[in-house]
């Protein structure tokens, strides 16, 4: 199918090298960066998303557990 429509070729390695890249990224500051910058690095870039979802749901994402979570937002307030 790929070969009778190139543009559909195009397309596919365009969706699979952005997602391919975004995994990168992410394993990128899940090592360099320590998880209070992971979070603040997270809701600078994504701050609607972080509070529209469950704070367990953006815990297991960013690889902690939701009370270590809680407990940096806490520090944020204060």
């Amino acid at each position: 199918m790929l070969h009778q429509h190139p543009k559909l070729e195009r397309y596919f390695r365009m969706i699979y090298q952005r997602a391919y890249a975004a995994s990168q990224m992410r394993i990128k500051y899940l090592y360099d960066l320590s998880r209070e910058e992971l979070f603040y690095h997270f809701l600078d870039h994504y701050p609607d998303f972080v509070q529209r979802i469950p704070q367990y749901l953006l815990a297991s994402f960013l690889g902690f557990t939701p009370e270590y979570l809680s407990e940096i937002r806490s520090k944020k307030r204060s």
